[in-house]
């Protein structure tokens, strides 16, 4: 069976580890290519959820490989690098909200 694994910033490791998903840190600017190169040959995961900023860094051609191969799937995502009070926080939430059913949702407290 296929696991996940989350490539992301060390300031937000815990949250997904708290998710029962496996966790690799990095940094925003650490090049991630030979990470992939060893994940990708051990078939050990199904899903790769990796830092965007982290994607661009990596070769065009391993990409293509990987997305020849199927799997691990390798999916984009934007992880706010840190919690920065209670007004950006409910404004992410909102965004995400937003864009999940279209409208604006006034969060109040």
């Amino acid at each position: 069976m296929y696991r996940i694994l989350i490539m992301t910033y060390p300031e937000v490791a815990t949250g997904y580890r708290l998710s029962g998903a496996d966790v690799l840190e990095f940094k925003e600017d650490e090049a991630i290519t030979s990470s992939l190169e060893v994940i990708f040959k051990k078939k050990d995961y199904g899903l790769l959820a990796v830092e965007e900023v982290m994607l661009k860094s990596v070769p065009e051609d391993l990409m293509k490989k990987i997305a020849r191969e199927g799997i691990p799937v390798v999916v984009p995502i934007n992880t706010p690098k840190g919690w920065y009070g209670a007004e950006t926080a409910e404004s992410y939430i909102a965004r995400i909200i937003r864009k999940a059913i279209g409208y604006e949702v006034k969060i109040k407290r």
